[in-house]
Parts: C-alpha cells; sequence; structure tokens
C-alpha cells in the first residue's frame, strides 16, 4: 500500500498534528507500507528517516507577506495579544494562519496534486489540512481526514473568512460550500483520535481511534505526590503559572514539575522547571496534572488515569476539551481569573479526599486504549485502499 501523509502546517509551535503523523508514518513503515509526505518544513516539521517529503508552502499568518507575518506573530507573541484574543472556531484559526489565504491555498492544493501525481498513492491521510482532502478530490484518489467535535460547522464557524477558498472551488468546478470546514465531509472516512464519549460525533462516515501514541503503562502509584503542569501556548503566562504553584507548594511534601519553553531551566527546593519531562514516568505517580486542554495533553491524563486542572483561556477547542473533562468527572476546569494557588491548592486536596476524579479517568483512559489507536488507523487505511 502506497499512502501519502499531509498534516496542517502553521507558523506557531503546536505539537499535537505532527506527533500523529510520526506515529502513523512509524506504524505503516513497520507494516512494510511505502509513506511519502507533503509537508511543510515549518517549526513543527521533523524528518522521518524512510520517508520522502514533497515540497509544500508555509502559510504566512493572516495571508501577509511571508517577511511580514514573521513579524507580526513575534509580536502577538512577545505582547500576548495570542493568548487574550478569543478564537471563535477551527475556520478562524485557518485563517489567522493563513491557511485559507486564496493565494496560498491554491499554491498548498497544487503542491499535494504534484505529489500525488508523482508519487500514485493509493490513499491520502490529511492531518486536518483541506487543501489535501480538496487535491485527492481533483486527482480522483480516496482521501482519509483527521477530525474532531469542535470542527464541525454545528459547533462553530465564521464562512466570512472562506471566501477566498469558495473562489477557488468554483473556479475549479468544485461543488459550493458555506464554510470551508464543510470540506471535512468531502473525504471518504474521517478519523477521531478520541472516543464517543469525550466527542459524540453522531455521523457514519467518522470512525473513532482514541490516541494514536499509548505509552507503556505501569500500575498506578498509591502514594500520588507529584503535580505535573503544561500550559503550552495557552493563556497562563509561564511566569503566572510557576508563581501561582511555587506560592501553592513550594516546601509541601509534593513535587512539582511544570514543563515550558520559555523560561530556563531550574530547580529549587521541591519545584523542577524544564522545557520537557517524561511524562511516561512521572504520571502513575500524580495526583495532579495541569493543562491548557490541548487534546493530547487530555488523552494523557486520561490515559494514565490523572485528575486533570485545565485553563482553557479563549481557545473554542480546548475549552471544549475542558468541557469533556468536566462531564466525565475526570478533572476541573478553570477560568483564567480563577488560576490562583489557593484554588489550585484546594482543587489537589479534593483529589485527594474524593477518589471518584481518579477512577472515572482511569475508566476512560482504558475506554480510549482498546479503541486500537494508530493500529486502528492502519486496518482502515488498508481497508479502504
Amino acid at each position: 500500500m502506497r499512502i501519502l501523509i499531509t498534516p496542517m502546517s502553521a507558523m506557531v509551535e503546536t505539537s499535537g498534528p505532527f506527533s500523529r503523523v510520526i506515529a502513523l508514518c512509524n506504524k505503516l513503515l513497520e507494516g512494510q507500507h511505502v509513506v511519502s509526505m507533503c509537508a511543510a518544513e515549518d517549526v513543527n516539521y521533523r524528518r522521518i528517516e524512510g520517508v520522502k517529503n514533497y515540497f509544500a508552502p508555509v502559510p504566512s499568518p493572516l495571508g501577509m507577506p511571508m517577511f511580514i507575518g514573521k513579524n507580526v506573530l513575534k509580536v502577538a507573541q512577545f505582547s500576548g495579544i495570542q493568548k487574550k484574543k478569543k478564537v471563535n472556531s477551527f475556520e478562524e484559526v485557518l485563517h489567522f494562519v493563513g491557511a485559507i489565504d486564496k493565494k496560498h491555498f491554491a499554491n498548498d492544493v497544487n503542491c499535494i496534486r504534484k505529489a500525488i501525481q508523482d508519487f500514485r498513492p493509493d490513499v491520502v491521510y490529511s492531518e486536518f489540512r483541506i487543501a489535501s482532502i480538496v487535491a485527492a478530490k481533483l486527482e480522483n484518489i480516496k482521501v482519509i481526514t483527521g477530525y474532531s467535535y469542535p470542527v464541525q460547522t454545528s459547533f462553530a464557524s465564521n464562512p466570512e473568512y472562506s471566501k477566498g477558498v469558495k473562489e477557488f472551488l468554483k473556479e475549479n468546478n468544485l461543488p459550493n460550500v458555506e464554510s470551508c470546514l464543510d470540506i471535512f465531509n468531502w473525504a471518504d472516512l474521517k478519523i477521531v483520535p478520541s472516543s464517543y464519549e469525550l466527542e459524540p460525533i453522531n455521523d457514519k462516515s467518522v470512525v473513532f481511534t482514541g490516541p494514536f501514541s499509548v505509552p507503556e503503562r505501569r500500575s498506578l502509584d498509591l502514594n500520588r505526590d507529584k503535580i505535573i503542569a503544561y500550559m503550552g501556548n495557552g493563556t497562563i503566562s509561564p511566569k503566572k503559572e510557576i508563581d501561582e504553584l511555587t506560592k501553592a507548594f513550594e516546601k509541601s511534601n509534593y513535587k512539582i514539575y511544570i514543563a515550558t519553553e520559555q523560561v530556563n531551566p531550574y530547580k529549587k527546593d521541591n519545584i523542577t522547571i524544564d522545557r520537557r519531562f517524561d511524562f511516561n514516568k512521572l504520571m502513575p505517580e500524580a495526583i495532579a496534572y495541569i493543562n491548557h486542554g490541548g487534546q493530547n495533553s487530555i488523552m494523557t491524563g486520561l490515559i494514565f488515569g490523572v485528575p486533570q486542572i485545565i485553563c482553557a483561556g479563549n481557545v473554542f477547542e480546548r475549552q471544549y476539551n475542558a468541557s469533556s473533562i468536566v462531564k466525565l468527572k475526570a478533572g476541573v476546569s478553570l477560568e483564567t481569573e480563577q488560576f490562583t494557588s489557593q484554588i489550585i491548592k484546594n482543587t489537589v486536596k479534593t483529589f485527594e479526599n474524593e477518589t471518584f476524579h481518579i477512577e472515572n479517568s482511569k475508566s476512560a483512559g482504558e475506554k480510549l486504549i482498546k479503541l486500537g489507536g494508530v493500529s486502528k488507523v492502519v486496518e482502515i487505511l488498508e481497508s479502504i485502499a
């Protein structure tokens, strides 16, 4: 089987999509399949041994010229504007990163079509990249796409941002859409790396696989004395995160691990700051996982049966993920102004005293693992090819 994998691209760091691509590539190679990518070499790109990568353009924020887009992004990151701005839909995300700017979108579709023509895949796998769904349809190749509850138009959309895509579709004699998110429905199948319990999508073309990567787990430690925090590019700044967790837990019996790329690593008493940690080792001993509500983060917490404290900020997808964890009674969701040392300290104490958060997390995690993960995805690709 020949598979072309096409991850979405952005100038900002977002580890989830490409981590799934790596897991899928490696599993396909393990099964002796022939794999190529058409991936923009952005900040998230990683070369994969044995996988050819066809050229793809990196989108520029708001479709601006690249040198201007880079400066706008730097200013936004430095000033903290992107942390304060409300993000209403995946369509707005695609608009901001420049993925649905007409010029870029047309170029992106063209590059993917060239890759398809040269590589001649049996099926295309799109990691949330609507340009590759369009390219596959133009080349009459079967296509499977990554999908989630919050990217549905029925959940949230901003059709005003899709003008350029709609013009491109019309020029290429393709069906009209109200929102560019409707293009997800053109795929032959949609893969949701989650469960129906977390993302109740009633669609015959949807397959739930659970997370692509499932770490080897060991028995959970009965003496949970660790608190792990990872806020990514969330609303809570690294400074506030470190300050509040230090106030809450310094010189306590808890060992605090805060992962952030924006602060130089250091250790002081029971507080450890580093760019990354081996969560596989830490999670079985954790009483709480504090995070920003990214999909990879909430899956990690559930797989290890660790109650979560989520501060999703103004991002629609993270808010949905946080609400799912609350409905499962596997954790709590905090508003930005609630991210204080006292509230966090009290919440952790609740996790210790009311163990249903742990039990519910473990139960949901077990259900996710049973869905099959990346092995299930490969099975689906093989059957459709």
